[in-house]
């Protein structure tokens, strides 16, 4: 679901208590492995940009979703098993689902 919020933190504070908490945690994963990152709303998500490529994550109505660059994606796709991962979109319903060092290690790799 798209947000119309302008900012990444007016978006995070828009959210339900139990999204705002991964969302949030996603958020950190992405700042703290990617510090130069600038991030913006884009397509109604938060959205990094890390040189060439970007890091978005959203909360939908039934999973979250996190974008990443799909070559990175696919070298990690055997760290992700279990998870429903696209070309380049990771979704899943629970944080505790979701190997967090994988996505630090995605994102780093994406800021590369």
């Amino acid at each position: 679901m798209q947000s119309k919020a302008s900012t990444i933190r007016e978006y995070i504070s828009g959210l339900r208590p139990r999204e705002r908490s991964v969302i949030e945690t996603l958020d950190q994963i992405v700042r703290s492995a990617a510090p130069k990152a600038q991030g913006s709303m884009k397509y109604g998500m938060p959205t990094y940009d890390l040189a060439s490529r970007f890091i978005a994550f959203n909360s939908q109505k039934n999973y979250f979703s996190f974008y990443a660059d799909s070559g990175i994606v696919k070298r990690h796709r055997a760290e992700l098993k279990g998870l429903d991962v696209g070309k380049c979109c990771i979704r899943f319903r629970k944080l505790e689902d979701v190997p967090l060092a994988t996505l630090r290690r995605i994102v780093g790799e994406s800021a590369k």
